[in-house]
């Protein structure tokens, strides 16, 4: 996919903006911030020299979690059966690139590709050695797959107690409903399912089968999971600076999607009542979520109360002050009742374009910034985008948020890059490899390994 800018010139809603010098400012703070961001050869990653040892078998939390050691700079050996890893035939619509789906490529960043057939002896000798002189292990197979084989974090740091073992898999390494349930592959879904997230989503209001608990649009479980997994081997890694000692890390993505619900999670225990499912409201914050416009759909952020009362001067409807004045008015237990009010927003809002409504309330929020006491809002109001607006978008791309990268011999794509932007140790895409061993002679002949 191409990437055009969809913006001609930069858009300006404040006066104080204006000036000469203002925008030359603005200019050269672009530039040095672009040049900050600017992931060039000569900086280096914050793992370099760390090896990072990546046992797949079609489990996305995992690899995702390799992917983004790799882009940190670590050096990352991408270990599959000579089959392949199973993860490869996953594609939206059976659409792939020359048999190898997009999610596969995208997560194969800056990776090496070499295959080890585990179930005979070479293999496991080979997987042994290379454990032997590794930072970092990810185990991506069943529980207790790799311990069977000798190959387990038990096994391994007797041979090389400085490794960080990181296993993840859908219910953990420990408990008894993880021994029985080790053998359910990994599934985003089911993760969002058991973790209770899903039966927070979705409209218990509408007729069946539109009142079904829903699942997020994205892979909401295993990109989790895998940010979670990131972060533990990083945090490993910490320790083992301080201490000399590796460690077990253990991700289910259960408990991963579970965690990052926050308050959801835990409601029904601190207040005794379950929390329901209410549709597009939000528990904590109102208005809080996405309207109708004449051209498309906005997302609306006005829950406080100054910023409500703003949204109802801009909106023209002053009158519905007096009986929703303050958020505890708007959070009520009775979706029937916060509707009568969302009607009245509704209706309003679908007056104007997402440009025109964005205008007005930026326009009233500069103005409002310039009290001190912030007592008039800030109202936000902004349109609510589908995926390639947010690709073409020059913001975006001067951040470099999005990248295309060649992989040889599957051609060009456009992926998103690492959100972290770091000025010294930034992460960066070097390369993506596709072909099934690629790597194999280099590596089998580099670590000494039998073929």
């Amino acid at each position: 996919m191409k990437m055009k800018s969809s913006e001609k010139s930069p858009q300006v809603f404040s006066k104080h903006m204006t000036g000469k010098k203002t925008q030359e400012h603005l200019a050269n703070f672009e530039r040095l911030l672009s040049e900050m961001i600017d992931p060039r050869p000569d900086k280096t990653g914050s793992l370099e020299n760390i090896r990072v040892l990546e046992v797949s078998s079609a489990n996305y939390p995992a690899t995702i979690c390799a992917s983004m050691l790799g882009e940190l700079g670590a050096e990352v050996l991408k270990i599959e059966p000579p089959e392949g890893d199973p993860a490869r035939e996953v594609t939206p619509y059976g659409v792939n690139i020359k048999g190898v789906g997009l999610p596969f490529l995208m997560e194969n960043r800056n990776k090496r590709n070499i295959t080890m057939d585990l179930s005979t002896e070479t293999g496991r000798a080979n997987l042994k050695k290379l454990a032997g002189g590794a930072d970092v292990l990810i185990d991506a197979m069943k529980p207790g797959e790799l311990d069977a084989i000798e190959a387990g974090y038990r096994h391994l740091s007797d041979v090389n107690p400085s490794l960080i073992y990181v296993a993840v898999s859908p219910f953990g390494h420990f408990t008894s409903k993880a021994e029985r349930c080790r053998d359910i592959p990994d599934s985003d879904l089911t993760a969002q399912a058991e973790s209770g997230f899903s039966m927070l989503i979705g409209d218990p209001r509408e007729p069946e089968p539109y009142n079904y608990p829903l699942r997020a649009g994205i892979w909401a479980a295993s990109y989790m999971s895998g940010a979670l997994a990131t972060a533990g081997t990083l945090t490993a890694l910490l320790h083992r600076n301080k201490t000399g000692e590796g460690q077990m890390v253990d991700i289910a993505t259960n408990d991963a999607i579970s965690a990052w619900q926050g308050f959801s999670a835990v409601w029904g225990f601190t207040m005794e009542q379950p929390r329901v499912r209410i549709g597009n409201f939000d528990w904590g914050l109102y208005p809080y979520g996405y309207y109708k416009a004449k051209d498309g759909y906005v997302t609306v952020c006005a829950a406080l109360d100054h910023d409500f009362r703003g949204l109802l001067k801009i909106l023209g409807r002053w009158d519905l002050e007096d009986d929703w004045k303050f958020l505890f008015d708007r959070l009520t237990d009775d979706p029937e009742k916060l509707q009568e009010l969302e009607t009245e927003i509704e209706k309003e809002i679908a007056k104007y374009t997402c440009d025109e409504l964005f205008r007005k309330t930026f326009e009233y929020g500069i103005k409002a910034t310039r009290d001190k006491l912030r007592s008039k809002g800030f109202p936000i109001v902004v349109e609510t985008k589908l995926p390639h607006q947010v690709v073409e978008e020059k913001h975006w791309q001067i951040r470099k948020s999005f990248q295309e990268v060649d992989v040889p011999g599957f051609g060009k794509i456009t992926i998103p890059a690492s959100p972290p932007q770091m000025s010294e140790s930034p992460m960066r895409i070097k390369w993506i490899k596709g072909t099934i061993g690629e790597d194999d002679e280099e590596i089998y002949a580099q670590y000494g390994l039998e073929k």
